[in-house]
């Protein structure tokens, strides 16, 4: 609990396979860093370390690695007795069931589980079932399991053999101690990670730990396939790829785009699924176990968190780009040949300020199989977007703020050409000896296309 007489400080709480190895760290941490995406890239977390007693190079993954293994086996009794209490659940909520911090949707969250999934449920209150989550005590909403029928022995070992089999578990949680009035705390939650890489430099020696939400080892992003969807809309391809990963799916398009028959050749299934969403004008974003898709328009609609007035001080560093050639089309032209009519079929879509005495007017010229004129506009209205989105980005370092995340939107005031409302595409969160400080990339919002 916060005391409002204490001064300001933030810290950075790490957990490594579900056992809180902040204290061990403390004294070497230089930073920690969490970076949240908006699309096209998954979170990451980075953990950088002074090693001047050859401690993390030499001991690190030996000593922590045991440290975990023996919180694992804490008491084969103790697990006996837990087992015997707690009951067998699946979850029943088709897009996936958020795991959280606490027996609320203020709290943060530590995950997902698929459709399906087997759970063991300590207890139940307040329409709140508290679970175990990856070695930690979560919550996850009561409505959205049902009691399993018997048979949860099987399940429950596969579950374990999964677990066991899978890389180390990372997870951060950022605190903002005595910040806001009251002395009341502000919490980021970064999520859970798997262990991606560990990079030794010097002089002076420092280790660098990185981490990944959606790692190289998962079926989704490694496994190169060729397949034909037919008769699929995006929504079903996108679930079906992240339940054979063992991950969730949450779909918050309006339009959910369909396809008689369309070609996976040679591709992961994320690669595949993102040229999808690219071509369908929607977002992709691997987080926390969940593959999530949405609609890039939506977001940018959303009223501003922040402000950024030029020599406000709400910024210490700042660097500002337009971009010319490949991002600054005014129209686009999708057309389609029938082969077998002969038949054309097009349309043009054009930016909202179009200028037809304007001597720069470029034109997107894009052939795509359409079925209609209507499709074909819609598509034009998505590669127009699609290419003039990053016609002007910004990047800021801001100080740290836990609100400040990927997909909410900010406006720029005093930047002349570059002033207007600007969604958030990167949102670097790092602690160090420093402080807190968010950077944040940002890009122009789109309007009339």
């Amino acid at each position: 609990m916060s005391n409002p007489n204490q001064a300001r400080r933030v810290s950075a709480q790490i957990f490594f396979q579900g056992v809180d190895i902040t204290g061990s760290m403390r004294p070497y941490l230089l930073s920690a860093t969490y970076t949240d995406r908006e699309e096209d890239g998954t979170d990451d977390l980075q953990l950088k370390l002074q090693d001047r007693d050859d401690v993390w190079l030499k001991k690190w993954l030996t000593d922590v690695i045991d440290a975990a293994a023996s919180a694992g086996s804490l008491s084969a009794s103790a697990k006996s007795e837990a087992a015997s209490t707690a009951k067998s659940y699946k979850v029943t909520a088709k897009s996936g069931l958020n795991v959280r911090s606490g027996p609320s949707t203020s709290y943060g969250k530590y995950g997902a589980l698929v459709c399906g999934a087997e759970v063991q449920v300590e207890s139940i209150e307040n329409g709140w079932a508290k679970v175990n989550y990856n070695g930690k005590t979560a919550y996850v909403s009561a409505s959205y399991i049902k009691e399993s029928d018997g048979g949860g022995g099987d399940a429950s070992a596969s579950a374990s053999s999964s677990a066991s089999g899978a890389g180390f578990k990372i997870s951060a949680v950022f605190v903002r101690e005595n910040w806001t009035g009251g002395g009341k705390d502000k919490v980021l939650d970064c999520g859970q990670f798997e262990l991606d890489s560990v990079d030794a430099s010097g002089p002076p020696n420092t280790i660098t730990i990185k981490a990944t939400a959606l790692p190289y080892s998962v079926q989704i992003r490694q496994t190169e396939k060729s397949k034909a969807w037919e008769s699929y809309t995006l929504s079903g391809i996108a679930n079906e790829m992240a339940s054979v990963s063992g991950m969730a799916c949450m779909f918050l398009a309006t339009k959910d785009p369909s396809y008689s028959r369309v070609e996976q050749r040679k591709q992961s299934d994320i690669a595949f699924l993102s040229k999808l969403c690219h071509e369908a004008g929607i977002s992709l974003k691997a987080t926390n176990n969940l593959i999530v898709l949405f609609d890039q328009e939506d977001y940018e609609k959303k009223n501003p968190v922040l402000t950024i007035a030029r020599g406000s001080g709400s910024y210490t560093k700042h660097k500002l780009n337009a971009g010319t050639a490949g991002t600054q089309y005014a129209s686009c032209r999708v057309s389609y040949t029938d082969p077998g009519t002969g038949k054309c079929i097009e349309a043009t879509v054009k930016v909202e300020d179009y200028n037809d005495k304007a001597k720069n007017n470029q034109q997107l010229e894009i052939t795509a199989k359409v079925a209609s004129v209507a499709e074909a506009k819609t598509k034009a209205e998505k590669y127009l977007r699609l290419h003039n989105k990053y016609a002007k980005t910004a990047t800021f370092t801001l100080p740290g703020n836990p609100d400040i995340v990927a997909g909410v939107t900010a406006m720029l005031t005093g930047w002349g050409a570059w002033d207007g409302k600007y969604i958030v595409e990167q949102a670097a969160h790092s602690v160090g000896s420093s402080g807190y400080t968010t950077q944040v990339k940002l890009r122009k919002t789109l309007e009339g296309y």
